[in-house]
């Protein structure tokens, strides 16, 4: 663990992160970025897999609540005002904001990552392990959507995207590994934990009214059990086509 410019912990030395930025494969690697995120339907979905991921884990939802059984860090909120959706775009440098253009080459991309990072550590109950998880889930993301949708890109495309996740995620606090090994130990973690807490039918509920148009597209890139949970939590309100997808 390494200390910031500003005096915040974090994965990768400050000098690295700008040498990263200022190298030469940096603006291919940010191309890259956008290429997987190429359509609003990523983004849109990619966000409602993040949040159902999240709302079917218990184990995460209890974090930042006093007694295990609160606001599972702001959810509701989150959704509702949109911030966490805001977070993605400047992360991703994929929106129409000029002063938060950049992705990361923008320092206040960076400081936001970092501010983000403390603000999620010092949450009550939050583990390393909680962390590298939260983030290896909206690395993927953007790629379990594009199988979803059978988008093919290239793999170098690929291979550029999750360096420049990499980079971006270190400044939040997270270590991710390389995309295999994220997406496999995302995916043993969530068989072994996904479930439904007291809250769960109340924050899905809550994400799924908040944003219909996205609840089929992300369906496929749910991982099995998180499927299983959603059915069963709410069951007979899901959107025709849900159970047979």
């Amino acid at each position: 663990m390494f200390i910031d410019i500003e005096g915040r912990p974090c994965l990768v030395r400050s000098e690295n992160v700008l040498q990263y930025v200022n190298s030469a494969g940096y603006a291919n690697d940010f191309h890259a970025v956008r290429n997987v995120w190429a359509t609003p339907q990523i983004l849109g979905g990619a966000g409602m897999f993040i949040f159902t991921t999240y709302a079917t884990l218990p184990l995460l939802t209890s974090v930042g609540s006093v007694d295990g059984s609160g606001e599972a860090l702001m959810l509701r909120k989150a959704v509702s005002e949109g911030q966490e959706k805001t977070t993605l775009i400047r992360l991703l440098g994929i929106g129409d904001d000029a002063e938060m253009a950049g992705g990361l080459a923008n320092p206040m991309v960076r400081r936001m990552l970092a501010g983000l990072g403390d603000r999620h550590r010092n949450l009550r109950g939050m583990t390393e392990e909680y962390l590298d998880l939260f983030a290896g889930v909206i690395a993927i993301s953007g790629i379990r959507m594009r199988a979803a949708l059978e988008l093919v890109l290239e793999a170098d495309d690929y291979h550029r995207y999750w360096r420049y996740m990499r980079y971006s995620l270190a400044l939040f606090g997270a270590e991710l590994g390389d995309r295999e090994t994220v997406s496999d130990s995302c995916a043993r973690f969530v068989a072994r934990h996904a479930g439904a807490g007291q809250r769960t039918r109340t924050y899905l509920a809550h994400l799924f009214a908040a944003y219909p148009e996205h609840t089929l597209a992300c369906a496929d890139a749910l991982f099995p059990e998180t499927r299983r949970v959603v059915a069963s939590t709410l069951a007979g309100e899901l959107p025709a086509g849900w159970s047979t997808r």
